[in-house]
């Protein structure tokens, strides 16, 4: 019997997996309920959701907690996390482009010359 190999990442076979599940549901009239919150930004996350969120290991974590570098609360011996305050940490953490700093210079500039030009007159 000849057989086929397919390569594919974990994450793909996860969603078809996932979609064959719920297939399977609807035909069955099952209906799944909805446990995530109204406001998506109040979503609490404990460590293992922050790791594959921001896509890095467990230890990695535990050392931006340890140095107090990442926002967490902890609770007895379990860290939460809040999503959005982990997405303002990654925005604060955010990189400016060469053409960002350079606009940020000539605004700055501009600006000193006006306050120049305030003082002579």
């Amino acid at each position: 019997m000849a057989g086929i190999i397919i390569s594919i990442e974990k994450e793909e076979l996860e969603e078809i997996i996932c979609r064959a599940i719920e297939t399977a549901f609807e035909r069955e009239g099952i209906v799944r309920e909805q446990n995530e919150p109204e406001d998506v930004n109040e979503l609490v996350m404990k460590s293992p959701e922050v790791c594959r969120y921001l896509k890095m290991k467990i230890s990695t974590l535990y050392q931006l907690t340890h140095k107090r570098k990442i926002p967490f609360i902890k609770k007895g011996k379990t860290m939460y996390f809040k999503k959005d305050e982990i997405d303002k940490w990654l925005s604060e953490g955010r990189q400016e482009m060469k053409s960002e700093q350079n606009l940020a210079r000539e605004i700055q500039i501009s600006l000193l010359d006006k306050k120049r030009m305030k003082t002579i007159a």
